[in-house]
C-alpha cells in the first residue's frame, strides 16, 4: 500500500526558484520552520519578498535587475492543507499561473495540470480562489466605504499580513493598509474579517448611543490609567520635575557656550596641525634638494678635474709643436744646411695649424671651467640657504609640537565638558517629553469626557473592529513585545481611528525607523496568534524584512543614526529574545526573516540560515541568482 501523507495545518513555502532556456536554475529552498536570510546590501534579499508577492499573485511586475536576465519563469513550491504538495509556475513577465498537482522540479517541460488565472477573484479558476480554498474561504465580501460599498475579499488582501517588504516595515503608515489607494475604510474592514471572520455581506449595525456612551467610558478609565503610569514615573526619575524647563533652558546656553569654546580650541589645534604639516613638508623638501645639490656638486667635481686633465695634456701637445717649429729654422745639426736648403716630409704649416687648435680648444675649456665654478659656487650658496631654512623651520616646528600638546587637553576637556552635560540634557528633554505626553494625554481626556454620543447617520456602517476584539489584538502584540523583552513597555492599546497600536499612549510615527519595525512585526505576528487561538483562518506564514532595522551599522547604512528609542533596543539584547520566540512559535507558522546580519544565537537543526556575501563578499552563496 502507498505511504499516506500527512497534510499540514498550514501553508508552508517549499522551494522559490527561477529558470531559463540557457542559464541554471537558481532556488532557495525553505525550511517549515525558522528561516533567516542575512548578508551584505545588494545581494537580492529584498527581491525574495517582491519574488513571493509576485508567485503568488501580485499585478506588480518583478524588479528589473541584471541579474535576472535570461530567466523567463518563476517557481513556487508550497505545501497546502488540502492539496498538499504543488507547484506554481508563471512567467517572469507576468500573466496567468500554470498549477502541478502533485509537485515537481523547477524548471521542468512537462505540462501543467492546470492554468489559473491572475485575475484578482475570489471564486472561478483564478489563483486567488485556489489559494483561498485551501483556508477555507469562499465568496466573501468587504464593505469599502461608508455608504455600504463591497469588494470581494482575495488572496491579495491577505498578502500585506504574511509579506512585509522593508519600505512597508518601517514606514510610518499603519500595517493595515492593503495598497496605496484601497482606502481607510476598506482596510479597516479587512482587519475585521480576519479578526472576526465575519464579512460584509450584510450591512453591520452602527453603535448604539448607550454603546458609544460604554466605548468612551473605557477609553476614559484607560486613558485615566495611563496618566497615572506616566505621572508616577515622572515623579520617580524627576524629582525636579517642575523646574525641567528652567533647567533645560540653562544647560542649553552653557552647552552653547561650550561649544564656542570647543570650536575655538579645535580651530586652534586644526591651525597647528596644518602649520605642522607645511613645515614637515618644507622642511622634506629642503632636505630631497640638498641631497641633489651634493650628487650634482660630486658630478661637477668629476668634470672639474676632466677639464684640468684635458688642459694638461693639451698644453703638452702645444709645447711639442713649439718645439718643432723652433728646431725648423736652425741650421742642420748633422750636414750643417742652412733652414731654406732643407727640405722636409711634413709641413710645418701642418703644424703651426695644429699648434693653434690646440690653444683655441685650450681656450674652450678654460671658458667651460669657469662656467662651471660659477655654478658649483651657485649650488653651495642655494645648499647654504636650503641648511639654513630646514634649521629655521626645525626650530619653528618644535615651538609648534610643543603649542599642540598644550592645546590637546584645552580640546579634551571642553569636549568632555559638553559631552557630560549633553548626557544631563537628555535626560532633562526625557523628563519634558514625558511631560508633553502627560498634558497630551489630559487633553484627550477632556476631550473624551466632553464627548456626546450622537446617532448613527443612517445608511452607515460600521468600520473596522470595535473596541473588544481590538483590545483583544492589543494583548497579543503586546505579549509578543514582552517576550522579545522589549525596553520600557508598559501598556499597549488599540488605536480605533488608525487601527493601528499604541505603546504607553505613544503612535507609530513617534518612533524611530528600528522600532516602527518591530511595532509592525509584533502587530502582524499578534494577528497570526489571535487567528490560531480563536481558530480563523491564516496561512501560517510570516514573510519579514528588517524587522531587526535597530541593530543596524549607524555609520554605513542609508538608514543614518539610531533614534534614542532605537539605541534603548539595541541595549536590551532584544534581537535574542526575537529568535528566541521564533523559535518557540514555529510549530504553529513558517517564519522567514530577511535580515543584514547573521543571528546571535545558534537556531538549531530545524532551522534553515543561508548568507548572502554579495558580488565582492567571501562565501558560496553570492545572492539569489
Amino acid at each position: 500500500m502507498p505511504k499516506e501523507t500527512t497534510l499540514p495545518e498550514h501553508f508552508f513555502i517549499r522551494t522559490l526558484a527561477f529558470s531559463g532556456p540557457n542559464v541554471p536554475v537558481a532556488r532557495l529552498d525553505f525550511c517549515p520552520t525558522v528561516n533567516v536570510i542575512w548578508g551584505a546590501s545588494n545581494a537580492g534579499k529584498s527581491f525574495i519578498v517582491k519574488a513571493l508577492d509576485f508567485m503568488t499573485g501580485a499585478g506588480s511586475p518583478l524588479p528589473d535587475i541584471e541579474e535576472i536576465n535570461g530567466y523567463e519563469r518563476g517557481w513556487l513550491g508550497l505545501d497546502l492543507p488540502m492539496s498538499g504538495s504543488v507547484t506554481l509556475t508563471r512567467a517572469i513577465k507576468g500573466g496567468e499561473f500554470g498549477l502541478y498537482e502533485p509537485a515537481v522540479e523547477p524548471g521542468t517541460k512537462s505540462e501543467t495540470n492546470r492554468v489559473l488565472s491572475a485575475d484578482h477573484k475570489a471564486s472561478g479558476n483564478s489563483v486567488s480562489a485556489f489559494l483561498l480554498a485551501e483556508l477555507g474561504i469562499a465568496d466573501k465580501r468587504i464593505a469599502r466605504t461608508l455608504t455600504g460599498d463591497k469588494s470581494t475579499f482575495t488572496f491579495r488582501h491577505f498578502a500585506p499580513y504574511m509579506l512585509t517588504e522593508e519600505t512597508n516595515m518601517m514606514a510610518e503608515w499603519s500595517p493595515i493598509r492593503i495598497a496605496d489607494r484601497s482606502g481607510d475604510t476598506f482596510d479597516k474592514n479587512v482587519l475585521k474579517f480576519l479578526l472576526t471572520g465575519v464579512d460584509d455581506a450584510a450591512v453591520v449595525a452602527t453603535k448604539s448611543v448607550d454603546a458609544q456612551k460604554d466605548a468612551n467610558a473605557g477609553k476614559i478609565e484607560l486613558i485615566g490609567e495611563m496618566i497615572a503610569s506616566a505621572e508616577l514615573e515622572l515623579q520617580r526619575r524627576f524629582l525636579d520635575h517642575a523646574e525641567l524647563a528652567a533647567r533645560d533652558e540653562k544647560i542649553s546656553k552653557t552647552i552653547d557656550d561650550l561649544q564656542t569654546r570647543l570650536t575655538g580650541h579645535q580651530d586652534n589645534l586644526d591651525a597647528l596641525r596644518k602649520e605642522r604639516r607645511t613645515l614637515v613638508d618644507l622642511m622634506a623638501d629642503a632636505n630631497e634638494r640638498r641631497t641633489e645639490i651634493e650628487i650634482m656638486l660630486d658630478r661637477f667635481e668629476t668634470l672639474r678635474r676632466v677639464y684640468e686633465s684635458d688642459v694638461a695634456r693639451l698644453m703638452s701637445l702645444a709645447e711639442g709643436s713649439a718645439a718643432l717649429l723652433a728646431g725648423s729654422r736652425r741650421s742642420c745639426p748633422l750636414c750643417g744646411a742652412d733652414p731654406e736648403h732643407q727640405r722636409h716630409e711634413h709641413g710645418f704649416d701642418e703644424i703651426e695649424m695644429t699648434q693653434a687648435s690646440v690653444v683655441a680648444e685650450i681656450d674652450k675649456i678654460h671658458f667651460a671651467r669657469a662656467e662651471l665654478m660659477k655654478a658649483t659656487a651657485s649650488l653651495r650658496a642655494e645648499a647654504e640657504g636650503l641648511t639654513t631654512r630646514a634649521g629655521r623651520s626645525g626650530e619653528r616646528l618644535k615651538d609648534v609640537d610643543c603649542a599642540i600638546e598644550k592645546a590637546k587637553p584645552l580640546e579634551a576637556s571642553s569636549r568632555k565638558s559638553y559631552e557630560d552635560l549633553d548626557k544631563i540634557r537628555d535626560h532633562v528633554r526625557q523628563g519634558l517629553e514625558l511631560s508633553a505626553r502627560i498634558a497630551d494625554m489630559k487633553a484627550r481626556k477632556t476631550k473624551l469626557e466632553a464627548f456626546k454620543a450622537s446617532r448613527p447617520k443612517r445608511g452607515s456602517v460600521q468600520t473596522g473592529v470595535g473596541g473588544v476584539v481590538g483590545h483583544e489584538l492589543a494583548m497579543h502584540v503586546q505579549s509578543v513585545l514582552h517576550a522579545w523583552n522589549f525596553p520600557g513597555l508598559q501598556t499597549v492599546s488599540f488605536d480605533d481611528k488608525s487601527h493601528d497600536i499604541l505603546i504607553n499612549g505613544k503612535g507609530r510615527k513617534g518612533n524611530g525607523k528600528g522600532v516602527r519595525a518591530l511595532m509592525n512585526a509584533a502587530f502582524k505576528i499578534g494577528i497570526l496568534l489571535f487567528c490560531k487561538e480563536k481558530g480563523l483562518p491564516h496561512p501560517g506564514v510570516i514573510v519579514l524584512d528588517s524587522p531587526l532595522l535597530s541593530y543596524r551599522d549607524p555609520i554605513k547604512s542609508r538608514h543614518g543614526a539610531l533614534a534614542n528609542d532605537e539605541k534603548e533596543v539595541v541595549r536590551t539584547g532584544l534581537n535574542e529574545h526575537f529568535y528566541r520566540f521564533l523559535l518557540d512559535k514555529a510549530s504553529i507558522a513558517q517564519f522567514i526573516i530577511i535580515e543584514n546580519y547573521e543571528p546571535p544565537i545558534n537556531l538549531g537543526p530545524t532551522s534553515r540560515v543561508v548568507a548572502f556575501v554579495g558580488p565582492g563578499g567571501e562565501g558560496d552563496r553570492k545572492g539569489f541568482f
